[in-house]
């Protein structure tokens, strides 16, 4: 099983998360990334948001979900860190 983050908070996260956690076998998702301030250190559906999209660099051993558009572009990783287009 493989750490997961999910990059933004919104909707499509929520829709996002459903998917990862249809995979437990696979990923555990640890934490939402959104540049809301007011979002930091809520849950969301149970899964904390952690911070800042930014905070990415600081946690390399985890997997990457883009739930927001051009969040991908935005986050210069390889592709081996996203495991969802």
């Amino acid at each position: 099983m493989a750490p997961i983050l999910l990059l933004g908070a919104g909707d499509r996260a929520r829709a996002a998360l459903a998917a990862v956690r249809r995979r437990p076998y696979a990923w555990i998702p640890v934490g939402f990334l959104d540049d809301d301030p007011a979002l930091h250190g809520k849950d969301v559906d149970g899964v904390p948001v952690l911070g800042a999209i930014d905070l990415v660099y600081e946690l390399p051993e985890a997997g990457l979900v883009a739930c927001e558009p051009g969040v991908r572009d935005r986050v210069l990783l390889p592709d081996e860190r996203w495991v969802m287009p």
